[in-house]
């Protein structure tokens, strides 16, 4: 038996959604899984993005979802023995694009379709918000798309879709990396109420503009005080390169999930010219950066063929 996984690159907050907003995209990460019986040696392959630094075997973090699965399932006999794997990383590491998400995901999903195919995506997604941590990269990971999350009043962990837009997404992920644990301790424990208002105001604009298609509003619906200017000491140009991207033709930019990429949502008749603007910014701050095109993912996690 071998199963393909496709998992979707995310985008997270999108300005000032902290930790609610997140949104797939058309890049991703692939895994596959054989199961061999009575295997006398199997394979852990890594390919593409981070070939040569990311842990093989019970490290990885794909495993450690997967193992997670399996015991929740009760299928004890799939083990690193007997399990020929294969991770082929497309997405950027350590970026702000859902990197860790996305193998959390890939791994819940193929340890399920091994079980017999016995989580729903709720639960696929429920679990993979508890591996996490946060919900707002695993739940575009699972259900594709445009997300809002946040917790009901029994605390679990909700999802709701919003209409993808029309339009395209310029990601520039620069050469250096944050990791999300040095990003998170970078902001405030507290919030003043000035500020609270503030972003509360930017989170109604983000709202109205996906909800009526009035993508204006996104230049300053995208604007954020709870974490981007703290996260942005870390991060050359960041403000340049946002103001870049909007006085191009941008509706909107923002730092993608924690950093250090920075995302710009165009319409497609502008995102080349947003793109090399993003891109000239970076260069300015002798950063070396690989920039990207992309489409809203619709279909979240698959089977691939």
């Amino acid at each position: 038996m071998k199963i393909k996984i496709r998992v979707p690159a995310t985008t997270a907050n999108l300005g000032p959604g902290f930790d609610v907003f997140g949104a797939a995209l058309s890049l991703y990460n692939e895994f596959e899984a054989e199961y061999v019986p009575n295997a006398k040696k199997t394979k852990f392959w890594l390919k593409g993005e981070g070939k040569k630094t990311l842990p093989k075997g019970e490290k990885n973090v794909l495993w450690k979802a997967m193992s997670e699965t399996f015991q929740l399932l009760g299928c004890g006999k799939y083990n690193l023995k007997n399990l020929n794997i294969t991770i082929k990383t497309g997405i950027p590491l350590s970026g702000g694009l859902g990197s860790s998400a996305s193998a959390i995901i890939g791994g819940i999903a193929l340890a399920n379709a091994l079980c017999g195919g016995k989580l729903t995506k709720a639960q696929i997604a429920r679990l993979g918000m508890k591996i996490e941590g946060h919900p707002d990269n695993i739940a575009p990971a699972v259900y594709g798309g445009l997300c809002i999350c946040y917790k009901n009043e029994d605390g679990a962990n909700e999802v709701m879709g919003l209409p993808v837009p029309k339009m395209k997404v310029v990601m520039c992920v620069p050469s250096f990396e944050l990791r999300t644990k040095r990003s998170r301790q970078a902001l405030p424990k507290n919030i003043d109420l000035q500020t609270a208002v503030f972003n509360t105001s930017r989170v109604a604009l983000l709202t109205a503009a996906f909800c009526t298609g009035n993508y204006k509003l996104l230049r300053q619906g995208m604007e954020d005080k709870f974490h981007q200017p703290y996260r942005g000491k870390m991060i050359p140009a960041m403000d340049n390169i946002i103001k870049a991207a909007v006085d191009n033709g941008a509706y909107g930019a923002f730092l993608s999930g924690s950093g250090p990429s920075i995302a710009a949502f165009c319409d497609r008749r502008v995102c080349e010219k947003v793109e090399k603007a993003m891109v000239k910014v970076w260069k300015k701050e002798s950063v070396a950066v690989k920039s990207y095109i992309l489409d809203f993912d619709n279909k979240g996690v698959v089977t691939a063929e």
